[in-house]
């Protein structure tokens, strides 16, 4: 006999939303975080489109404002406008967001405890052990690491060892409160006095960008990049933030300044193995192209319930293969393909220009720019379409991109 039907360890997207839809399935579960809630977490905070279908509620009460897509700024600070006059999402403060995220899976029957740390994870034959810094040791029949790119249960379980050299990206995050006009004036858009555009400055820092994600009142600002080429990014952000304030002339109030780490490439060969499976930033779920990972935090975790329905039913662990199956036939394509376009676009700051002066010049590549920011159809589509525009209409810039 276990405890628990599941035990999920990590109350962020992918974990609340895998005990959310466990628990509707009719799974007893246990969610474990080491954090209280509502608790800071670095992030830019846009919720994609196809992020915000795939829940089962609404998150208007969490969204601060409106996103109608991407501004794109190149090195020599060419700005290419990608936005279009339709919400492709939203923008949240992700200690809000989160929150909301745990408090409806507990509304749906998961039994929730925070401030309670894994310390230690063991599998039996029949069962999982969950030890925590309580001094408490759960079981169940079945265990979800959603525990982010530092996963205890990945790395106990054998899942991997750490996220080395090119798998894994660093970022800088800053909460810098001005005031709601402000925040308009910056990055307002004509089509909603309350919505607005996510900037994106390619050049700043080696193999990744800078962004500004407006708020209400306040402009979540911050730097990533491959943490193999991460030297000297923070002095590379404080001279770009220096003259962002300048460019703009404002003196905002700094309410957080934090840094993380996050999955860039894949590092496990396997999402499942015996008992236990991952999902969100454990599993590496992160888009190298744009460090986007909410959707497929969640996408991951709305799949690996009903996997974990099936293997309770049956009493057969081998069903979880399951979630490996449909996560990789609903998202494993973007993971494939924008680790093709960090590859080309972070190559150089050339590449980088080239790209930006591409879509500034060229209507069709702008859209399908558009799209792949916005997560928006088909992600190897886009980009197979994409790479044929450039090369049969900029032939030359085209093969520049790959000298």
């Amino acid at each position: 006999m276990t405890d628990y039907d599941v035990i999920v360890v990590g109350g962020g997207p992918s974990g609340s939303t895998t005990a959310r839809r466990a628990s509707q399935h009719g799974l007893s579960v246990l969610l474990l975080d080491k954090a209280e809630f509502p608790r800071l977490k670095p992030c830019a905070g846009g919720i994609t489109e196809p992020a915000e279908q795939a829940l089962d509620f609404s998150l208007e009460e969490v969204f601060q404002r409106r996103m109608y897509g991407p501004m794109l700024f190149a090195p020599s600070g060419l700005r290419v406008d990608c936005t279009r006059p339709k919400r492709t999402g939203g923008m949240v403060m992700r200690e809000d967001f989160d929150n909301l995220l745990l408090r409806k899976a507990e509304e749906a029957g998961a039994e929730i405890r925070e401030g309670e740390k894994v310390t230690g994870v063991v599998e039996s034959t029949n069962s999982v052990q969950v030890k925590t810094s309580a001094g408490k040791q759960y079981s169940a029949a079945y265990l979800v690491g959603a525990d982010g790119i530092n996963s205890i249960v990945a790395k106990r379980l054998g899942f991997y060892d750490g996220w080395r050299g090119e798998t894994a990206a660093v970022a800088i995050e800053v909460e810098a409160e001005v005031d709601e006009e402000t925040v308009t004036r910056i990055c307002g858009v004509p089509y909603d006095e309350e919505g607005a555009a996510f900037h994106i400055y390619f050049g700043p820092v080696p193999y990744g960008y800078v962004w500004c994600f407006p708020k209400r009142s306040v402009l979540s600002m911050g730097a990533g990049c491959r943490q193999d080429k991460a030297q000297n990014m923070r002095a590379n952000f404080n001279a770009w933030f220096e003259e962002f304030k300048k460019k703009h002339n404002i003196q905002p109030k700094i309410l957080s300044d934090t840094s993380a780490r996050l999955p860039f490439y894949e590092a496990a060969k396997t999402t499942v193995k015996g008992r236990a499976l991952v999902v969100g930033d454990a599993a590496g779920f992160v888009n190298p192209f744009d460090g986007e990972g909410i959707q497929m935090a969640v996408k991951s975790g709305v799949i690996a319930a009903q996997a974990l329905q099936e293997a309770v039913e049956s009493n057969d662990p081998s069903n979880l293969m399951n979630y490996e199956k449909r996560w990789k036939s609903q998202f494993n394509d973007t993971l494939k393909v924008g680790k093709r376009i960090a590859s080309l676009l972070f190559k150089s700051e050339k590449n980088m220009e080239t790209i930006c002066r591409l879509g500034a010049e060229d209507e069709v590549i702008n859209e399908l720019m558009y799209k792949l920011i916005a997560s928006e159809g088909s992600y190897g589509k886009h980009f197979r379409d994409l790479i044929k525009r450039i090369l049969l209409k900029h032939p030359r810039a085209g093969l520049s991109l790959y000298l």
